[in-house]
């Protein structure tokens, strides 16, 4: 049984599927109860949990042999949660462990990169001196982030970086499919993988090829970075949350972000899925064409 961490939380819910489809047997934790929603979906267990107590992990590492950790959303201890768990893992005495990251995790004005740097190298020292057997999963910008049905309903792609910016991206769907690879099959202790899809594009470009999908005329509008905060509830988050998405408007809007495909197209063995597959398969799936 695979353990997922975080999965309530966006990018599991990209990733889940993929794994059910391969038979894994998924064991889903979370604080959110909503985790409790991936009983009806498939999934063998679910536990609601703090990652923050030792003792809510250990019942979530029970009767568990791999575990696919999925780091929670911009906390100011991420680094210490990743710690926690990959030490009870050790404990738990799971066979492997496989650590989704970040793309260029050494870029140190993202701060929830060099979170997943600390987390990456613990994990590193681990594997070397409890001979644990691990993965390290770097995947890009999210074609998610694109959300295709609010961009359909304000006809606008609202984004709190530069709409001129070019960044890489990585479908969820694909990072899935590698996830479940790299817990099914053996060869891949070890290893570090950047995950990047074949596109490199602004908020401009991406609303472009919406438009050309869809024959509208959305645009692409730069907003303050406090929106963000109210779209994600703003009484719910601390000032390292706000200071992570104040650093990633910067970041983003000064130097964008990049990556190579190569590693995808390999783990996958065939082509990546572009922005324009994501796009049309978010509209196919929520009936907008």
């Amino acid at each position: 049984m695979v353990l997922v961490t975080s999965a309530a939380g966006g990018a599991a819910s990209w990733y889940i599927p993929e794994l059910l489809k391969k038979g894994i047997t998924v064991k889903a934790m979370d604080i959110n109860p909503k985790v409790e929603e991936w009983k009806s979906k498939g999934v063998a267990e679910t536990f609601v949990g703090d990652a923050r107590k030792s003792e809510d992990l250990q019942q979530a590492l029970a009767g568990c042999d791999q575990v696919l950790y999925v780091p929670p959303m911009f906390v100011y201890d991420e680094a210490d949660m990743a710690k926690r768990c990959i030490d009870l893992a050790v404990e738990a005495n799971v066979k492997q462990f496989v650590f989704v990251s970040v793309t260029h995790p050494n870029m140190s004005t993202l701060l929830q990169h060099t979170q997943k740097l600390l987390g990456e190298e613990y994990l590193i020292y681990k594997g070397l001196s409890d001979r644990l057997n691990y993965t390290i999963l770097q995947p890009m910008h999210y074609n998610h982030n694109f959300m295709v049905p609010l961009v359909w309903e304000a006809n606008a792609y609202n984004i709190f970086y530069t709409p001129s910016t070019k960044l890489s991206y990585v479908d969820a769907c694909d990072v899935g499919e590698v996830a479940a690879k790299v817990l099914t099959e053996d060869g891949h202790q070890n290893a570090t993988y950047e995950l990047v899809g074949p596109d490199f594009l602004s908020p401009q470009d991406m609303v472009g090829i919406f438009n050309e999908i869809t024959g509208r005329n959305a645009s692409a509008n730069l907003i303050p970075v406090e929106a963000m905060f109210e779209f994600f509830g703003n009484s719910k988050y601390d000032s390292y949350f706000r200071e992570t998405f104040y650093r990633l408007s910067d970041t983003y809007g000064r130097y964008g972000i990049a990556g190579n495909p190569n590693v995808l197209t390999w783990l996958l063995g065939r082509k990546p899925t572009t922005f324009k597959d994501y796009v049309l398969r978010e509209l196919k799936a929520h009936n907008l064409q």
